[in-house]
């Protein structure tokens, strides 16, 4: 992937996060938006880290256990949602504060895009 399509994947799935977050607070009776983008992002974390874990069991790459923290968030979020999804647990906050760290953490990946020319992404 070049720059510039990194640079607009992250200021997409930005903006799709400040609609989602508006229409929840304008219609909080609505449809579950915010589980529902936690889970898309929660499998789009675990499917960029599915190629890692493949190189660790075919190339023999060595990893340490601090290594797997991002992935074991993104598990979480995922159970999450699908709990809530399954309507085992409401768990509003949780998903407002994921939904809240997933977006500064995309505005944080949008403005360094944005700034700094990267030459080499894989």
């Amino acid at each position: 992937m070049n720059n510039t399509t990194v640079t607009a994947l992250a200021w997409l799935a930005l903006a799709l996060h400040v609609v989602v977050g508006g229409v929840t607070l304008r219609r909080p009776g609505g449809p579950p938006l915010v589980p529902l983008v936690n889970l898309a992002t929660g499998l789009c974390v675990l499917a960029y880290w599915a190629q890692k874990w493949y190189g660790y069991l075919t190339r023999g790459i060595t990893w340490y256990l601090t290594d797997q923290l991002v992935p074991l968030y993104a598990v979480l979020v995922v159970v999450l949602a699908g709990l809530t999804l399954a309507g085992r647990t409401s768990g509003s906050l949780p998903h407002w504060l994921v939904f809240g760290i997933d977006a500064v953490v995309l505005l944080a990946a949008a403005l360094f895009f944005t700034f700094f020319r990267m030459t080499r992404l894989i």
